[in-house]
């Protein structure tokens, strides 16, 4: 246990362990993440599909926070499964956990669609993908994925904003 762990009141048990009633739940700790960083990430897709002028500053970026992004959503939500297990159940839990089933289902399916939309428009990533051939390179293909891509990072921002909207009712409403 660290001196800041200490200070704020965390205590070893007898087995080693922190006491979770003095030290917050790791679902608490883990969503900032996904809150500050997944409304950043659609808006990155939402640019890098509208201005091709600045695809090639976020490339890289934008695919490795939306693969990051899929890990910690999934990590989030476990934690959360567990820390709903753990306290009384409530309507407005309950309706957390569906939107941050949705939210984990979106993380996935926002990373695949970025991904192909960087290898079919960034050359320098794309011509990692050879064996697409003409896939690759077709510009109807590439529209397509664009606007995908646009349109996931719409629905990213979407859901990542009400699915915390949903957690902060489920934790204040009570109060």
């Amino acid at each position: 246990m660290t001196p800041a762990m200490a200070a704020q009141g965390a205590r070893p048990t007898e087995e080693g362990t922190l006491d979770r009633n003095r030290w917050p739940p790791a679902h608490i700790l883990l969503i900032h993440a996904v809150v500050v960083l997944a409304p950043i990430a659609g808006l990155a897709a939402i640019v890098y599909a509208a201005a091709a002028r600045w695809r090639s500053y976020l490339a890289w970026p934008l695919g490795l926070l939306s693969l990051g992004l899929v890990p910690w959503s999934l990590l989030t939500a476990q934690a959360g499964e567990q820390l709903e297990k753990s306290r009384p159940s409530s309507a407005f839990i309950q309706e957390h956990a569906q939107q941050g089933d949705v939210l984990k289902v979106t993380s996935v399916i926002f990373f695949v669609i970025v991904a192909a939309m960087i290898v079919a428009s960034h050359e320098p990533i794309g011509r990692r993908f050879a064996f697409l051939g003409g896939l690759r390179t077709n510009r109807v293909v590439g529209i397509v994925l664009l606007a995908a891509g646009a349109a996931a990072g719409a629905f990213f921002i979407y859901q990542s904003i009400i699915t915390g909207h949903s957690g902060a009712t489920s934790v204040w409403s009570s109060r």
